[in-house]
């Protein structure tokens, strides 16, 4: 009995060094460790935008600290490696212990530069914004090929690659060069001879019929303003014709046809309208324009001489024609 009362006070004895041992340890890390671990000194966040990655690492790792993950990001402003921006940023006080965050520039985007060339300038300024460039500078010109306000050329061209906000330079149409020539006296003579004569000067021709017991159908009885007056592009040129409007043979006619350039893509397209008419054969358009651009012929004062037919070409290949009567 004796020697089981001396076992369990020698056990008892171990138990209780050992629990003030625990208490010791628990007090130590209590008083001592955590605390310690608590006032960790607070560092100051060095300003590494505008740094190199390496050179970033480097600054942090002078100031004690390490880089967290690095975010990467595109940039119009900062060059393929340089440091966009910090989390925290400079002069922020933090713990040696928690990272900082980097976002590292990979470059600036590239882009596609968008076709404007045939569009209205008002339409190409549009289309440039949305695809995130800034039109830039605009200059004039007078063309035989394009209306009025729209866009000729541009700098840099389509395709490519170029930065967003880069910017863009047109060459805008201000229309055909005015012409000044003195009218000559067109009485007796066909309408359908000398109406191509009038409007490859730029007059805008109206035409009204009546009977005539000399002079032919289809004749001109007599204009205004009369012949020998001086009159330039754009001014108005009334002609009385012998005959009947609507059964008066050829008698010219505005083309009512308009034509949407193919969307596909965002390269221009070359395009090449063909008239077939009674008078003669002939290409009323030959040159490019960007994707979805309206062509209108009335517009550009084609006009017609009895049945018509019109074909479209886009990069060559033919689309289905179409037939006036």
């Amino acid at each position: 009995m004796n020697r089981l009362n001396n076992t369990l006070f020698a056990s008892f004895k171990v138990f209780l060094y050992l629990l003030i041992c625990l208490g010791i340890v628990g007090a130590l890390a209590i008083f001592v460790v955590i605390p310690g671990w608590v006032r960790t000194e607070e560092v100051l966040v060095p300003n590494i935008t505008g740094e190199s990655y390496y050179e970033a690492v480097r600054i942090l790792g002078e100031a004690g600290l390490q880089p967290a993950k690095t975010i990467q990001e595109a940039s119009s402003d900062a060059p393929k490696g340089e440091i966009v921006s910090q989390n925290p940023e400079a002069n922020f006080r933090i713990k040696s212990y928690q990272p900082v965050e980097i976002t590292v520039s990979i470059g600036a985007e590239l882009v596609p530069v968008p076709s404007v060339i045939g569009k209205s300038r008002d339409t190409a300024f549009e289309s440039l914004t949305t695809a995130g460039f800034r039109p830039n500078r605009v200059a004039f010109v007078h063309s035989e090929d394009y209306l009025q306000n729209t866009v000729i050329a541009q700098s840099p061209p389509e395709g490519g690659g170029q930065r967003r906000g880069s910017p863009v330079n047109l060459l805008v149409s201000h229309g055909p060069r005015p012409q000044v020539v003195q009218l000559p006296n067109f009485q007796g003579q066909l309408a359908a001879d000398v109406l191509a004569a009038l409007e490859s000067v730029g007059l805008k021709v109206e035409a009204e019929y009546s009977s005539h017991p000399k002079i032919p159908q289809g004749a001109i009885i007599t204009h205004e303003p009369a012949g020998g007056v001086m009159v330039r592009t754009g001014d108005r040129l009334l002609l009385e014709i012998s005959g009947v409007q609507g059964t008066t043979e050829n008698i010219s006619r505005p083309l009512t046809f308009t034509h949407t350039v193919s969307e596909e893509g965002k390269l221009s397209r070359h395009v090449r309208i063909v008239i077939i008419d009674d008078y003669s054969e002939r290409t009323e358009v030959d040159q490019r324009y960007a994707p979805g651009t309206v062509i209108d012929l009335e517009q550009k004062g084609t006009r017609v001489f009895g049945k018509a037919r019109v074909i479209v070409y886009e990069n060559g290949e033919k689309l289905p024609e179409v037939v006036y009567r």
